[in-house]
């Protein structure tokens, strides 16, 4: 049996009833929203929010980020303060995201977040037959890593803007009002652990093979009897005249 194993990043979407909790952006006015980002490189940037220890900022494209992929789409990053990494320079921060659109319709919250789908496989081989393949799957939330080199993560695409933009669906209401979210999520740092260590003096650790007649030997490889060390067996093998047979040198043991 052969396994492998394939780690593919996907973004899943839900519903969700309760709001973020690490920061919301209501806005009064979807269409002001897009006039102001198109002489601000096409975004607009939250104040600064705390969460887990750090500050950060929601960074939403009405119109999708262009240089990401994203035209089209409502985009939605963060970013960390920079200030985070000055006196730090080489400190790093892991942080799960998790990204909300309110809904008015649905009087829900739809999140988007990224997710690491990981497929093992294993190929089996029967005798006799040909060998098959069986599949295993599970996810895993996606964490993002912040740093000096990378303080900005997101998705270029969130939501169509025909979908999001139109009254129907009920993203846009109540005179053009919208709501943004998005929790940040980070770890605790580890205030807990214990090193587990056993230094157990083993019994009998040497052990001794006679091998007689070796002048006489003819056989390519000899092994000796099992002896225990350690709780497990163990043989030695004995290459008279080296382990491969195209060599007649050396000795190998």
């Amino acid at each position: 049996m052969t396994t492998g194993s394939e780690v593919v990043s996907t973004i899943v979407k839900k519903w969700r009833e309760h709001p973020p909790s690490s920061y919301c952006l209501k806005v009064d006015n979807f269409k002001q929203l897009e006039k102001f980002t198109t002489s601000s490189d096409d975004k607009y940037e939250s104040r600064l929010f705390s969460s887990g220890g750090y500050n950060w900022k929601l960074i939403v494209y009405p119109k999708g980020n262009k240089k990401d992929n994203g035209k089209g789409f409502i985009s939605m990053y963060v970013e960390i303060d920079s200030k985070s990494f000055i006196s730090e320079p080489q400190c790093e921060v892991f942080a799960e995201l998790i990204f909300f659109v309110y809904n008015k319709k649905e009087n829900k919250y739809f999140t988007i977040q990224g997710k690491l789908l990981v497929i093992y496989i294993c190929f089996i081989h029967i005798y006799f037959s040909h060998h098959s393949s069986v599949y295993f799957m599970y996810s895993d939330v996606e964490v993002k890593r912040f740093n000096a080199l990378k303080t900005v993560w997101g998705l270029r695409q969130v939501l169509p803007f025909d979908s999001f933009n139109n009254p129907e669906n009920g993203y846009v209401f109540e005179e053009d009002q919208c709501e943004f979210g998005v929790d940040v999520v980070v770890p605790s740092p580890l205030t807990s652990w214990e090193i587990l260590s056993f230094n157990k003096k083993l019994q009998k650790p040497k052990f001794h093979w006679t091998v007689k007649k070796f002048s006489q030997l003819k056989e390519h490889e000899y092994t000796s009897n099992k002896f225990s060390v350690g709780e497990r067996n163990w043989v030695l093998k004995l290459y008279p005249k080296g382990y491969s047979k195209e060599e007649d040198k050396c000795l190998h043991i």
